[in-house]
């Protein structure tokens, strides 16, 4: 559905106010303002600020948008290839967290518990684990794939979330771009294991 010229203003509102001062500064008030509108119009195009912040979050959310692409990838892909097709998922992911304040600032809201989002968080379980379940048809069942997975996606979110206030992780700083390099490469090594030990 093409998004009348207003809501356009206010969802860009939202970006302005959360990449600048973070959604602690959010409020029905201070998006109208940044928009240049009646507050009323955030109520009468999306219900209310917390239909107004969910529908933000589905066009920042990273994960609703691109598992859906690579589970289309995975689908078309051979038994050769799928290993860089994960590869390519975490790296996607990292370099898409890292870059995106917005993306960043999404996850620190959600992870205060506010219940907003929960919608978002939702589809992203749904989408992420049909993408699981189309992923798992390459590996061995027995394997506890689930939770390898979780462990690589719970580590690039929290480190690249830390390392906005704090450079240094286990004594690795990652304000030197060599530290990033070195956490690909390291992931890349995972997923290299996580294949090597189901049999394929």
């Amino acid at each position: 559905m093409e998004l009348k010229e207003t809501e356009k203003r206010l969802l860009e509102a939202v970006s302005h106010i959360v990449e600048n001062d973070g959604f602690t500064k959010i409020g029905v008030n201070r998006i109208a303002n940044q928009a240049g509108c009646d507050k009323v119009l955030i109520y009468r195009y999306f219900g209310g600020l917390d239909g107004l912040l969910v529908e933000w979050a589905k066009r920042h959310d990273y994960y609703s948008f691109a598992y859906s692409e690579f589970i289309d990838t995975i689908k078309r892909a051979k038994d050769g290839n799928i290993k860089q097709i994960v590869k390519d998922v975490f790296m996607c992911q990292l370099n898409y967290l890292k870059d995106n304040v917005l993306m960043q600032e999404l996850l620190v809201w959600e992870l205060s518990g506010h219940s907003s989002f929960k919608g978002t968080i939702e589809e992203r379980e749904r989408i992420g684990y049909k993408l699981q379940e189309e992923l798992n048809k390459f590996l061995d069942r027995d394997s506890d794939n689930n939770m390898s997975i979780a462990i690589i996606i719970s580590a690039i979110n929290y480190i690249v979330l830390f390392t906005r206030q704090y450079h240094k992780i286990n004594g690795i700083d990652f304000s030197n771009p060599e530290a990033w390099e070195r956490m690909e490469a390291m992931i890349s090594k995972y997923v290299d294991f996580i294949f090597d030990n189901n049999n394929l």
